[in-house]
């Protein structure tokens, strides 16, 4: 599968909309999937993907892109405890950015990765720019799950889903936070 990749211009209220996201899902109260009473098998089937999010939403669009937020060293005092946890209490480099299809922003994406696995392995977050991480991470055989976690946050929007897991790739721990926005195909009530 071939992904198209662009870069978005955010206005500015999409801007801070973004912001205002990002804060809640660094907020979200996770759950395991079997603790989380999924609505249908449609979100079932979205929030417990196990390979790419980014091949995922790109079936399902033209014109996949990708928005880079922030991309920027980040210390264990700026992440939540959980995060620290997940990662061993190591300084990380975070990465912000919205995924969209066809030019409507579908997913707002949290991922850190420690700077002594990004010194360490082949995979740069740092650099990786509007290439999905997913389309990258997965390209590796080795690449595997863990860790998942599902949440519904409250928005003014309405109630949004997230998901975060940990994801492994040649021994590295690449933490992954995804918020569903509204226009997101995970809200379709069909199975995809």
């Amino acid at each position: 599968m071939i992904v198209r990749v662009k870069c978005v211009l955010l206005n500015s209220k999409m801007n801070d909309s973004v912001f205002n996201y990002l804060k809640v899902l660094r907020h979200a109260q996770w759950q395991s999937p079997e603790q989380f009473r999924f609505t249908n098998d449609n979100v079932l089937q979205w929030l417990t993907e196990q390979g790419s999010l980014s091949h995922k939403l790109a079936a399902h669009c033209e014109h996949f892109a990708v928005e880079v937020v922030r991309n920027e060293a980040s210390t264990p005092q700026c992440m939540s405890l959980e995060e620290v946890e997940l990662l061993d209490h190591e300084a990380c480099w975070l990465r912000e950015v919205v995924l969209s299809g066809d030019e409507v922003p579908w997913v707002i994406g949290r991922t850190l990765m420690s700077l002594e696995a990004i010194d360490r392995s082949q995979y740069d977050i740092s650099q990786q720019g509007t290439i999905p991480i997913g389309v990258t991470l997965f390209s590796s055989s080795d690449t595997t799950r863990d860790a998942l976690q599902v949440a519904v946050i409250a928005t003014p929007q309405g109630d949004l889903f997230a998901r975060r897991s940990r994801l492994w790739v040649s021994g590295h721990p690449i933490l992954v936070a995804e918020l569903f926005l509204p226009d997101s195909p995970v809200y379709n009530m069909e199975s995809q």
